[in-house]
Formats: C-alpha cells, structure tokens, sequence
C-alpha cells in the first residue's frame, strides 16, 4: 500500500524520534557509573569531571563539523553513522582500565553523538512546514527526556547486578538495530517518495567550499544566532552540571546508588513532560523568546531552592529536579527552533550545529569547575554559581522577539 505525505510524516516523527531515543541510552548512561569510576580509579571531583567534560567537548566539535556535512550529504547518511560509532564508543568504555582510556573514549562517544540532533532537526524541515515544527521538536525532545530519566535507573539496575562496565554494553544494543532500520526506511525528503511541497528547499548548487563559506558566515554573523548561543550555552552548563553532579551528590550524602538515580531521573521525567506542553504553545503564540526566559528563571529558582535544603526530603529533591527539567530540558525545543527559524534553509543544521558547538563548549566547563568549587567549597557554592548562570542566560535571550 502506497503511503500519502501525512503518513509519511508520521513514520518520520517516529521513527526519527525513537531512533534519538536510543541515542541517548548511549549518552547519559554515563552518570550513574561516575561514583564507581572515581572509587575504583581514586579520582578527585575536579579530575572526575573531565569525563563528563570530554563528552560535551566531542559533542561541540562534533557539532561544529557535522552540522554542515547533515546540510551537505543528508540526515540519513549521517544519523545512521553517528549510531554505529556511539556504539562502538561506547563498548570501547566499557572496557577501559585507565582515566586516559575513559577520557578518549567518551570524547570519541561525544563527537560521533552530534551527528544526531542536527539530523533530527534537518528532518523535520524538510518534512514540515514552518507552523508546525514545535510539535515534532516537542514530541522528539520528549522521547529524548524519557530516555535519560530511563537510562539512569535502568543503569543503577545494571550496576547492581553486573558492575558499571556493562552499562556501556547492554543498553546500547537497540542503537545498533535502529541504525540499521534507519538507513533501510529513511528517506530525506518528500520529492524522494514523490511529494512535491510548498516548504522544499531547492538542491545546493555550490561547490562543497563556497556552501561551507555561506553557511558557517551566517550561522556566525546573525546577531540573533550570536545572542541564542550565548543563552544557550548557559543552559548547556546547567543542564550537565545536574546530569554530572546530582547523582554524585546524592550518592555522596545517602549512600543509596538507586535513590541518586531516582532524583537525577526526575530532571529529566519533568522535561520529557514539560517538552510536549512547549511544542504546542510556541507553535501556538509563535514566539520562542518569552518561553525560554520563563523556563530559564525557573531552573535559577529551583536550583538556589535544591542548594539550600541539603538535608531535605528524596522526594522534595525530586520535585526540584523535575522543575528544573521543564525549565532547562524542555525549553530546549524553543532554542533549536530559532535556528531553524533564522536561517535559510540549506544552512539550517549548520545552524543548529553550531550552537549546539556552543553550548556544549560551555557545558565543557562545568565539568572541571564545578567539581573545583566542590573540592574547595563544597555542593552547595557549586550548584548556587550554576542558578546564578541560569538566570544569565534567561536575560540574554530578551532581545529576539521574532
């Protein structure tokens, strides 16, 4: 049976989806093992971070690099490769045995991961018109937040039973098929299934080197691009910072693996939630700005709250957590539409390359430093400097009302 164009939306949402869904049991599994990683290899904080900062430096190179080559070559070329190389990433942590071996392997596992975001978003150009982007982003950063708040219990489970090492092993299988499936399914455009649409863009003419000048100088000129990097990259810092550290810091106060897991997974539980709700109401008022500044005071305000009560309840710690994942996840949805939004069409995933390239330059820091300022002032100092950075980065965006 021959499908029409809505159908093959559909299969594009959710195969795309789902696919960056097993991403992300590829990325984030990282988390729950940093407390074992640092007992058996005797790490200080500051010297653990680097794990978590060498991922977000592959990703921000990665990114810088591949979102050009999504907007060259095709998402479908480039998603499937970036799943098989996570994989084997991933594998090749698992059986490390030194700080030097970790640190190159998650490096290598943050570059081959950013050939998958920017594919999502290019897909989702090429086979939605404008009006109705915020809800494939929205439905597509749901999936991703309820993958994290999966993998991080699913982790603890696979800890508890088998050791840290095969947390890179088992959940990292599905990526490994999906890859597959996807190169065999995908396709990167309507008119390749005979769809002739209002929104396509017309095929590059220029040679590699002049489409690579024009959309690197405009991703990098546009001083509404320039402003969206800078907030996001405080975003970014956030992001990781309690993806790195909340698990070590609950770990470190309870002793209790699965209750570190619990708290960490509901950061991403509220933005899963949160990203659905987002991706209706920004195609619904169709502005970006007022919505990442809501969600970015938000996470500020919840995160001084979470540093001020250390002695609290899991479950008012949770609570926080999942605030802070709709003020910080979820609004992830507005930050990649605006690339979207700004740029031409052939120089939309260098756009979104390139600031994912910033953000994740910035969340590169958070890893050596917030484990400084934990080893010199403790958690609390820590994580109020990472509010004061949210609130920052609320401000920033301001000025891009369209």
């Amino acid at each position: 049976m021959k499908w029409n164009l809505k159908v093959w939306q559909l299969f594009v949402l959710l195969s795309t989806s789902v696919f960056y869904f097993f991403y992300y049991f590829a990325r984030y599994n990282y988390s729950i093992t940093l407390p074992y990683i640092q007992e058996e290899l005797q790490l200080s904080h500051a010297v653990l971070g680097l794990i978590a900062t060498a991922l977000t430096a592959g990703y921000a190179l990665g990114q810088f690099v591949n979102g050009f080559l999504i907007d060259r070559y095709g998402p479908r070329v480039m998603m499937t490769l970036g799943g098989f190389l996570s994989a084997f990433a991933n594998f090749f942590m698992g059986i490390g045995q030194s700080f030097y071996h970790l640190v190159a392997a998650w490096f290598s596992n943050g570059y081959f991961q950013a050939m998958g975001f920017g594919s999502c978003c290019k897909l989702y150009v090429n086979w939605f018109d404008k009006e109705n982007r915020g809800k494939p982003l929205g439905f597509n950063e749901f999936l991703q937040s309820f993958s994290s708040a999966i993998i991080i219990p699913f982790g603890a489970l696979i800890i508890t039973v088998l050791g840290w090492r095969y947390v890179y092993v088992i959940p990292v299988l599905p990526l490994l098929f999906f890859s597959l499936f996807f190169y065999w399914k995908m396709r990167n455009k309507p008119i390749e299934k005979g769809f002739e649409v209002a929104w396509a863009e017309e095929e590059v003419q220029e040679s590699f080197l002049e489409h690579a000048k024009q959309a690197y100088r405009m991703a990098l000129s546009d001083w509404r691009m320039l402003l969206t990097y800078a907030s996001y990259g405080g975003s970014q810092f956030a992001r990781f910072a309690i993806y790195t550290w909340v698990p070590v810091y609950i770990y470190d106060m309870t002793g209790q693996i699965v209750e570190s897991a619990w708290v960490t997974a509901f950061f991403a539980i509220g933005g899963a939630v949160g990203s659905l709700a987002i991706g209706f109401l920004t195609d619904l008022i169709h502005k970006r700005y007022p919505l990442i500044f809501a969600g970015m005071t938000l996470s500020a305000i919840c995160l001084v709250v979470f540093a001020s009560m250390p002695s609290a309840p899991i479950l008012i710690l949770s609570g926080l957590m999942a605030l802070c994942g709709v003020g910080i996840e979820a609004v992830e949805v507005c930050y990649f539409l605006l690339p979207l939004d700004i740029l031409d069409k052939d120089k939309k995933a260098t756009g979104v390359g390139c600031m994912n390239a910033w953000g994740k330059t910035f969340a590169s820091f958070q890893g050596g430093l917030f484990g400084l300022i934990v080893d010199l002032s403790g958690f609390q100092i820590a994580f109020l400097v990472t509010a004061l950075i949210s609130f920052i980065s609320a401000f920033i965006v301001i000025p891009i009302k369209k």
